[in-house]
């Protein structure tokens, strides 16, 4: 899916999750719009994620 689509599904779930009756309903929705939130900034990240090996050693060596 695009990134226009994703958020049209999004804003389509939490419009529902909005209109949802009961306490399950909606957080099985507000479930599946945070998965596709995770869709959506899984690619925008600029930097890479920290690697706790790197940052193991680093404390190891310190000490």
């Amino acid at each position: 899916m695009t990134k226009a689509q994703l958020n049209k599904e999004y804003e389509r779930i939490m419009l529902e999750a909005n209109k949802a009756v009961g306490r399950k309903e909606a957080m099985g929705l507000f479930k599946r719009a945070r998965q596709i939130k995770k869709k959506l900034y899984r690619d925008e990240f600029t930097y890479p994620p920290l690697n706790n090996d790197n940052m193991r050693i680093n404390r190891s060596r310190a000490a």
